[in-house]
């Protein structure tokens, strides 16, 4: 009945400590010999999600940034990606500039990040900006910008925009974008508190599994998606079967059609070993 999985990373495919148990990568292994598919559908950008698909030994295209960009792992080329347009760009940034927040800009392959005042990077919580914190940013694509103007000449494309404040100041921000043409875009601030997410609209995963549906001429009611976070609940809505992982908040749980094992018991390995080789 069901051809594809499409897996989160983070608290998902992968366990607390970063890494890819044997079981999970071998039952991948099993799944794609069986002639079903298996991918991931992630928030990460490209730099940090190729690493992933190729120890997990997924070779098929696979959806970063929470489904805005379909890239093949083999030659991390863009199939498809909803970049956000100079206008859309330049209107959130200047809705968002003078105020106190923290920026961050995706560009795919790298993050640049930026605070006017250096207790706002609080919000960078994957940086606890010390020194070896700084350097292994920088390997792991992260470039801290300076000041506005510099932020502003990124170069494009620019896939998501974050931005993340006290909630007065956040929405202040929002209500300044959408006196803009934001058509085309999607504000979604029910991820983190006190952080906007940014992208074109269609940058969310539900999307991001649909066009990875239509990519591999599949169905999404013939489709699993397996997450953890609230970037996944859209996704998990809309397959064929969501399953939630063992360590997902109980609202992630409560919305999902099956609940399988944490990501630190193979609860990835063992969903699809029972819904893809029926074991």
């Amino acid at each position: 009945m069901y051809k594809l999985a499409v897996l989160d990373i983070d608290g998902t495919l992968i366990d607390n400590k970063g890494n890819i148990s044997k079981k999970t990568m071998q039952t991948i292994t099993n799944v794609n010999q069986s002639r079903e598919i298996v991918t991931i559908c992630t928030g990460r950008n490209i730099r940090k999600a190729l690493p992933v698909a190729k120890k997990a030994g997924i070779k098929v295209p696979i959806a970063c940034i929470d489904g805005a960009v379909l890239v093949e792992p083999e030659t991390g080329n863009i199939i498809e990606g909803l970049e956000l347009s100079e206008y859309e760009i330049d209107l959130i940034l200047s809705s968002a500039q003078g105020k106190e927040v923290f920026v961050e800009i995706n560009t795919g392959y790298i993050y640049h990040k930026f605070a006017e005042n250096e207790k706002d990077y609080h919000y960078d919580i994957f940086n606890k900006r010390t020194l070896l914190g700084r350097i292994k940013s920088y390997i792991g694509g992260v470039r801290y910008i300076k000041n506005w103007k510099q932020l502003k000449a990124v170069s494009s494309p620019i896939y998501q925009i974050v931005i993340a404040g006290k909630a007065n100041v956040i929405s202040e921000i929002k209500s300044a974008i959408q006196q803009g043409d934001c058509s085309r875009i999607d504000i979604r601030e029910h991820l983190w508190d006190k952080y906007l997410f940014i992208n074109r609209k269609g940058g969310n995963k539900a999307s991001g599994v649909q066009r990875l549906c239509k990519y591999f001429n599949v169905t999404m009611e013939e489709t699993i998606a397996i997450g953890d976070d609230r970037n996944d609940i859209d996704m998990l809505e809309e397959v064929g079967l969501g399953i939630a992982m063992g360590n997902a908040h109980e609202n992630i749980q409560k919305i999902a059609d099956y609940v399988t094992a944490s990501n630190e018991e193979n609860g990835v390995a063992l969903a699809l070993e029972k819904f893809l080789l029926k074991k």
